[in-house]
Parts: structure tokens; C-alpha cells; sequence
């Protein structure tokens, strides 16, 4: 029996999920409304000015673990039945959530970086209602590898 990071991580698919989870998250940006859409578009703009790579590098740090925390909701989707791993997520939304966001907090936490510790926790408010919105997107990212 595979582990998710087994499927999603090979080789062969490593690029090519770095670069989708990059757009997934730009695209995301770019489709919110309002006040916090403007924020969140000018950070990501103000970001890709200093590094126009940032997505993708970001995305590289962070997805072996993100996609090593979704690993116990994976075993559980593989055991539950439900044919389709983007419905089983969705329907497990606030464990994913927290899993998710364990992730980027205990990479903030272990960095050295002030500024960035400082900006995240600003943003870390309203993070959770930021990847509930991504979550049906990662869940069909995930299925479409599987």
C-alpha cells in the first residue's frame, strides 16, 4: 500500500505538483473580493517583485509536509469507501484544516526570519478560512495524482 507522499511525491510527479500547487494558490489570490482580496493580492505582488519565484519555492518547502500531514486522512479516505478523495476531504474539512495549518505554523515557528514570523502572524487569523476556501481545490489537485 502506497502513502501519499509515495504517489504524489515521486519523481516523476514532484515538478509538476509544485508548479499546480503554486497556481493553485496564485489563482486563489487573484479570485478573492473585497478588502482582504486587495491585501492578499498586494503582498502576493509586492512578493514577486522581490522574488518572482516565490510561489514555487514556497510551494517546494512546504508541500513534502503538507502532503506528509494529509497522510492519516488519506489511510482513512483509502479504508472509507468514498470513491473520490477531493469529497472525502471536503466532508473531513476542519481536520484537514488544522493539519494544513500545523504545517505553516511550525515553519514559521522554526524560522529565522522576524519579518516573516511578524507578517504571518497578521495573516494567521484568517488563515484557516483561507485554506477551507483552497480545500476543495487541493482535494481535486490531490485526486487528479492519485
Amino acid at each position: 500500500m502506497s502513502s501519499l507522499a509515495d504517489i504524489l511525491l515521486a519523481a516523476h510527479h514532484r515538478d509538476e505538483l509544485i508548479a499546480d500547487a503554486a497556481r493553485l494558490v496564485e489563482q486563489h489570490i487573484q479570485q478573492r473580493g473585497g478588502l482582504k482580496g486587495m491585501g492578499l493580492k498586494t503582498g502576493l505582488a509586492l512578493l514577486k517583485a522581490a522574488r518572482p519565484d516565490i510561489l514555487e519555492r514556497a510551494s517546494q518547502r512546504m508541500l513534502p509536509d503538507m502532503v506528509r500531514a494529509l497522510e492519516p486522512l488519506y489511510q482513512e479516505f483509502r479504508n472509507s469507501g468514498v470513491g473520490d478523495f477531493a469529497v472525502f476531504l471536503d466532508r473531513r474539512a476542519d481536520t484537514a484544516v488544522e493539519l494544513l495549518l500545523g504545517v505553516a505554523d511550525a515553519k514559521v515557528a522554526a524560522a529565522q526570519n522576524a519579518a516573516a514570523k511578524s507578517a504571518y502572524q497578521k495573516f494567521r487569523g484568517g488563515a484557516g478560512e483561507e485554506v477551507r476556501g483552497l480545500l476543495p481545490r487541493i482535494g481535486k489537485l490531490v485526486a487528479a495524482y492519485l
